[in-house]
């Protein structure tokens, strides 16, 4: 009989710990998955944007599980508009300033629509900003308050964290968010900016364009600039001499002010080194208007976190532009990658997908992550 009890009491003993150790190993997992899930949550919906945003696959997932995103135009102060989309539903949300660069897509294009519907499917605001002078293709210090202005309008949205507000901008974009970010009336409350394809200087940006020459790691390289880049560095050439001068440049006409004669030398597609001396020779006037617009001048200062993309065949701004910047302010993650054509997704085959497309993965897996 007393072996039956003592039989009884191991089984009893053993049972308490075996619950124990089933508790224990349930607090565990539970821990675990508590504490891994926000990364498998984050490059969940990475990849979800990668799929829908860069790669632009055919099929939407995303559509099947997600509310319609709101859209809504958004105005502040000096006429500054925008458009926002956000995601649906209440709530706060981290929230972007997206600026496309010089002749851009309009909010309404297919490439643009999708987006801003992928990025407010995963949880985040995009707001594209509109400015007049960049879609006429000029770049003028006025973007930079323009952009200011719009992060403020941005933060003071009911459906946005204020802490959380980044900067995201494309090509000429890029660099101007860059600027905007060290305004010190917002730079200390900027989440992080993101740059895709930025010039470093207005100025060398301007001789490599007219004169089609760059500097490369192994010296003087020639490349042929896209149209547009073209386009945008005449008339942001022509904004910075009166109209006398600018009707005679467009005629075929001499000058006559020291910037006229600058810029129609320039317009001649001069080599690398006597384009550079022009510019370097611009009248004060034009120097500051180029120096407003050039992250060269203003990284000081940024205080945000800066995630930089460049494409190696980027046919608008040559990318050492980007490496002058990594160089100037130790960015969180600089790519140079080959999946972009400028900014417009282009893998030119599947290895190039699969590398670069891991990048931008764990790139987007970090910063969705940091939401909140």
């Amino acid at each position: 009989m007393l072996d039956l009890r003592e039989r009884a009491s191991r089984l009893d003993r053993l049972s308490i710990r075996q619950r124990a150790v089933r508790v224990l190993a349930l607090a565990a997992v539970l821990w675990a998955s508590a504490w891994v899930w926000p990364t498998v949550d984050a490059y969940g919906r990475a990849t979800a944007l990668v799929g829908d945003a860069v790669l632009r696959l055919p099929i939407r997932p995303l559509t099947w599980i997600t509310p319609e995103p709101i859209t809504e135009e958004l105005r502040w102060a000096e006429g500054g508009t925008g458009v926002l989309v956000r995601p649906g539903g209440g709530g706060e949300h981290a929230g972007f300033v997206i600026m496309l660069g010089a002749d851009p897509s309009p909010p309404d294009d297919p490439r643009v629509e999708r987006l801003t519907d992928s990025l407010a499917r995963i949880g985040f605001a995009a707001l594209i900003v509109r400015s007049e002078s960049l879609i006429d293709g000029q770049v003028t210090p006025d973007e930079v308050p323009q952009i200011v202005q719009a992060f403020q309008a941005l933060q003071a949205h009911p459906n946005v964290s204020p802490e959380h507000v980044a900067m995201v901008g494309l090509s000429v974009g890029g660099s101007i968010e860059i600027v905007a970010a060290a305004d010190p009336a917002i730079a200390e409350e900027v989440w992080f900016v993101f740059a895709l394809g930025p010039y470093y200087d207005a100025g060398a940006l301007t001789a490599m364009v007219t004169s089609r020459t760059f500097r490369g790691p192994d010296g003087l390289e020639s490349w042929e600039p896209d149209e547009i880049a073209d386009e945008v560095v005449e008339k942001t050439l022509l904004s910075l001499v009166d109209e006398a001068d600018r009707e005679a440049i467009e005629d075929g006409k001499p000058p006559t002010s020291p910037e006229g004669v600058a810029v129609e030398a320039l317009l001649q597609r001069p080599p690398l080194e006597e384009a550079e001396a022009i510019v370097a020779g611009l009248p004060v006037e034009a120097q500051r208007a180029m120096d407003a617009v050039s992250p060269r001048v203003h990284l000081d200062g940024m205080r945000a976190p800066l995630y930089l993309l460049h494409d190696r065949s980027d046919p608008f701004i040559p990318w050492p532009e980007s490496d002058e910047i990594a160089a100037a302010y130790e960015p969180e993650v600089y790519h140079r990658l080959d999946i972009f054509e400028h900014v417009d997704p282009e893998p030119a085959n599947v290895s190039v997908m699969v590398r670069d497309g891991w990048k931008l993965l764990r790139l987007f897996a970090s910063i969705i992550e940091d939401r909140p």
